[in-house]
């Protein structure tokens, strides 16, 4: 072997070292987290919650930034294709795992242009009515739709949207035919379920809580295998009509795919620690989400799972990206 041979070598071994020498050192600058929507709403709020820790356990500052369009595809797009450095990570939502199936041009791959770090929350769709309707339970839904089948209308916050996906699994597993009627989100859903206009809906747990605790609504089941928290007394899907049905929103921390191995364990162990504080747990609860860890690989085979089943579900269906 020659001296330069060897001189090369060394070289080349201490240029492949690099990367690992400052993925251990991770963060050593300000991390940014940042998630497809805009300012104020769940996936926002949960981004600040993490990035609040960073100080505290590493000494250095994240900032949250928001980079909203086409349901949350422009700010996955710009994560997807950030050097996989620890310094841009992405807040991940539930609709991350329909895009494939709404926006088949997508520039990139959901599960494989993202390194999963861990699920952070998680939080039930609720199927509502109100008292003015003869719906006790969701027995009653059911029995009535399969004796007029069409005829029910159902409203949600759009074409595409999480609660509308929810119901038509919910349809295609109960053998029942409704029909949608959607809205544009925001409070319209809730406003036409209160005034009539629709009486059942298909909507988050944020924000129904208040309206159930006033009587003003009836919240028939909510769709995850566990009842919820905050309203322990709503039955599940699971346990009323459809066995082993579940359907969720979620939120997760990742980033663009070949992140360090390190820097992958070192958030995850901050994802750990943050939403197990008794105080983040509290926080999460008021927007209608759980604590929910998990290791990187559960998050990884679990988005994988879901974007399959969820892309599987739009396509058959037909259903069109909301305008």
């Amino acid at each position: 072997m020659t001296q330069s041979f060897r001189i090369a070598c060394i070289a080349l071994l201490s240029l492949l070292a690099v990367p690992a020498a400052l993925a251990q050192d991770w963060p050593a600058k300000t991390v940014r987290i940042v998630h497809g929507f805009t300012p104020g709403g769940p996936v926002d709020i949960i981004a600040r919650l993490i990035a609040a820790q960073f100080g505290g356990r590493f000494g250095q500052q994240a900032i949250v930034e928001g980079k909203p369009g086409a349901g949350g595809t422009v700010g996955a797009a710009f994560v997807a294709k950030s050097e996989p450095d620890g310094y841009t990570l992405f807040l991940m939502a539930s609709g991350h795992s329909t895009s494939p199936g709404l926006y088949p041009a997508l520039s990139y791959d959901a599960v494989e242009d993202f390194t999963m770090i861990s699920m952070l929350a998680s939080s039930p769709f609720a199927i509502v009515t109100t008292p003015a309707t003869p719906y006790r339970s969701l027995q009653d839904l059911v029995q009535a739709a399969h004796a007029q089948p069409g005829k029910i209308d159902f409203g949600t916050g759009g074409v595409g949207s999480g609660m509308h996906l929810v119901a038509v699994i919910f349809q295609a597993r109960a053998g029942v035919k409704m029909n949608h009627i959607p809205y544009k989100g925001g409070n319209a859903p809730a406003l036409a379920l209160l005034s009539g206009e629709v009486p059942v809906l298909f909507t988050s747990v944020a924000g129904t809580a208040p309206q159930i605790e006033s009587g003003k609504m009836r919240m028939l089941a909510v769709t995850t295998k566990k009842r919820f928290t905050l309203l322990p007394a709503v039955p599940t899907v699971a346990e009323t009509v459809l066995p082993e049905f579940d359907a969720l929103a979620w939120y997760a921390l990742a980033g663009p795919k070949k992140l360090p191995q390190q820097v992958v364990a070192r958030a995850n162990e901050l994802a750990q620690a943050s939403i197990r504080r008794p105080d983040i747990a509290e926080k999460l609860l008021a927007i209608g989400a759980e604590p929910w860890a998990t290791s990187p690989r559960e998050a990884q085979e679990f988005l994988a799972s879901e974007v399959a089943r969820w892309t599987k579900v739009i396509r058959e269906e037909k259903i069109a990206a909301p305008n």
